[in-house]
């Protein structure tokens, strides 16, 4: 196991800033004594990822690679996967069939930023763009060039206001920003798509807060506010989101916002490794000493976003990059001076200011006290963000991207980099709509979890089936295979996860199993059209008899407490091939099939084997007064042999079978 003087874990501002003061001093001998452990090879400039989004900056243009940063210091890609603080020992998961050897540090410092936590608002995760990393970056703008091209060809108007309305929940740097952005971006491309000059794109943005920006104060927020709702932003203030969907954001309210496109720039949390550290937290981050070692700890500091550091002022150090990379340059020094077992220097600083650019060229600043908004606040935003970006290369493409953005159009071209997937999970809110009757069909699904009601209109809009599928059914397959629309209007009873397939990767499924093929082709008839089923040569007059008139009686049942033996008992003496179930009530709660026991002989099953645990608790009925017609359809409906007859208090009062139905279609029955 490998051992370093220094054991970096991350590499962002702070992390990068702590290692360049170390190299300074060290030089050539840092790469056998420093450690800096990063998830990703380059360093990304976080401040810049909302131009990334409006297209204002190329991707390549906000990141810069480690390695070109540091050039003395050891690199290693990994992830953490545990820190041992009394051993100061790491552990990684590289990618790849890499094997990564854990190290030990003399002094750990653990720099590894902020995670994502969207546990407490349902649906978040499942349906929300997010803005942390280059990729989410790349995503979001894609999606916006993405639901304008789909707006195109929508003709439903409805939907095509929801796929042209954008949400950004949180009114913070990055929300605002970010809003600002798409804004700029929209308006760059509502020229570009004419189809959409009466009905534009829009942007919401919601605030749990009073003002936007609570970095900065009340003024610079509402000054933030007026200059970009004069663009067109909508703001609402003081509302919470409760739950998100394919479909809308619900507020905490009662309001509800349609759209299909939610960007969420809020529920930031410490990196998990540090969540699961028994040491003293404020507010979930790890709590530092003046010197900025983890109280409690000797040779175990800690800074950036998932740190609580005092700013020697009476507060704690706000998680912005003027802070992140004085607090990386202090604690490099105090580092050096542990490892010479020198005093060390408790850390000091006074915020500056903070700044926001709302595109347009508008900002926001506040710089020593003094406030500035307008262009000159989006003039030094930009400055100060120019000047904190590594090398002179990278410095220079920036301001070009930035120049060419002055007198050229945003780029609309979507790349879509991201990987193929064979299946993707949805959730879905109580009531919400998955797919209605007559929708085209693309997807095939599978209830993880919930209820999902579907129901089948005819022309003049009545009901006429309606079933419940719950966990571990699938549903999708028939209009899949048939190549027709949807048959059904499918809705969440209760909150609901899917998983979903789409008709490429369903279609190599379906070839490859016979098995599977064979189920699918059996279930693909349950929702077939009411106009399909009805079609039958039968004399009307055999359609329109009731099922009283040709069902098999007396019924033979059981009771539910019965047992294998009684029911192969029952077979051989009644020569019949179902046998229902009933309570003590007389109520049908089950049903026995041949199959169902001669598939519990191969399975070796007892005689005494309970017939409740092989019989099908889930029945199709009739009624009596229901029509041959009706029967008929749900047989091949269900690919039924066989359905019990039921009252409407649920006592079985006959059996039908597809046998008492051919019957009744015979030229002599007629």
């Amino acid at each position: 196991m490998q051992e370093f003087d220094v054991v970096i874990l991350g590499a962002g501002f702070s992390g990068l800033a702590c290692a360049e003061r170390l190299e300074k001093t060290l030089r050539k001998t840092a790469a056998e004594r420093v450690l800096v452990v990063a998830s990703e090879n380059y360093f990304t400039f976080h401040a810049l990822l909302p131009d990334v989004v409006g297209a204002s900056l190329e991707p390549r243009h906000v990141i810069h690679p480690i390695r070109q940063i540091l050039r003395h210091s050891s690199i290693r890609r990994s992830e953490v996967t545990a820190v041992d603080l009394e051993q100061r020992r790491v552990d990684f998961d590289c990618t790849g069939s890499i094997i990564c050897e854990s190290v030990t540090a003399k002094h750990l410092v653990l720099c590894m930023g902020s995670g994502l936590d969207m546990q407490a608002v349902p649906g978040m995760m499942e349906h929300a763009l997010f803005l942390k990393t280059l990729a989410d970056a790349l995503e979001l703008r894609g999606h916006i060039v993405r639901r304008l091209e789909e707006a195109v060809v929508e003709p439903d108007l409805e939907r095509r206001t929801k796929l042209v309305h954008f949400v950004v929940v949180g009114g913070g740097f990055s929300g605002v920003e970010t809003a600002g952005q798409m804004l700029d971006m929209l308006a760059s491309a509502v020229r570009f798509y004419p189809e959409l000059r009466k009905n534009p794109p829009r942007v919401t943005l919601v605030h749990s807060g009073q003002y936007l920006l609570p970095e900065l104060d009340e003024v610079l927020g509402i000054a933030a506010q007026k200059s970009l709702e004069k663009r067109g932003l909508t703001v609402i203030l003081n509302s919470r989101v409760s739950a998100v969907s394919s479909e809308y954001v619900q507020l905490k309210d009662g309001g509800q916002l349609v759209t299909k496109n939610v960007v969420c720039t809020i529920g930031n949390s410490p990196h998990p490794v540090l969540q699961t550290m028994n040491v003293e937290k404020i507010k979930g981050k790890v709590a530092t000493d003046e010197f900025l070692r983890i109280k409690g700890q000797t040779n175990v500091w800690a800074i950036g976003d998932g740190a609580a550091c005092p700013d020697g002022l009476g507060g704690l150090c706000a998680a912005t990059g003027q802070f992140a990379t004085r607090l990386g340059k202090h604690l490099g020094g105090n580092l050096l001076s542990a490892l010479d077992d020198k005093p060390l220097r408790p850390f000091k600083h006074a915020s500056v200011g903070q700044l926001a650019s709302l595109g347009h060229l508008s900002g926001v600043c506040k710089i020593n006290g003094w406030r500035l908004t307008g262009f000159l606040a989006w003039w030094m935003a930009r400055t100060i963000h120019l000047m904190l970006l590594p090398g002179l290369e990278l410095k220079s493409r920036v301001v070009l991207d930035w120049t060419l953005e002055l007198f050229f159009p945003r780029n609309l071209n979507y790349l879509d980099l991201t990987r193929t997937e064979a299946v993707t999970q949805l959730y879905l809110q109580p009531g919400e709509v998955l797919f209605r009757q007559g929708d085209p069909s693309h997807t095939f699904y599978v209830i993880e979890e919930g209820t999902i009601a579907l129901t089948q209109v005819d022309a003049a809009g009545q009901t006429v089936f309606t079933e419940e599928l719950h966990s571990g059914a699938h549903f999708g397959e028939g209009s899949l295979l048939r190549k027709e629309v949807r048959s059904t209007t499918a809705v969440a009873k209760t909150a609901v996860e899917l998983l979903a397939l789409g008709p490429r990767d369903f279609n190599m499924l379906f070839s490859a199993s016979l098995a599977l093929r064979t189920a699918l082709q059996e279930t693909s008839h349950r929702f077939r059209t009411e106009s399909e089923l009805a079609r039958c040569d039968w004399p009307v007059e055999v359609l329109n008899k009731t099922v009283a008139e040709i069902m098999s009686q007396p019924v033979v049942t059981l009771p539910e407490g019965g047992v294998l033996g009684d029911a192969f008992q029952m077979l051989s003496q009644q020569r019949i091939g179902n046998i229902p179930l009933v309570t003590p009530e007389g109520t049908l709660s089950g049903l026995v099939t041949r199959s169902d026991m001669y598939r519990a002989l191969a399975d070796n099953r007892p005689m005494d084997t309970p017939l409740k645990t092989i019989a099908s608790a889930i029945v199709q009925t009739v009624r009596p007064d229901q029509t041959v017609r009706n029967a008929w359809s749900l047989f091949r409906r269900r690919r039924l042999k066989h359905l019990p007859v039921v009252t409407a208090d649920g006592h079985p009062v006959g059996m039908l079978s597809t046998l008492d139905l051919a019957l009744q279609a015979l030229p002599h029955r007629t």
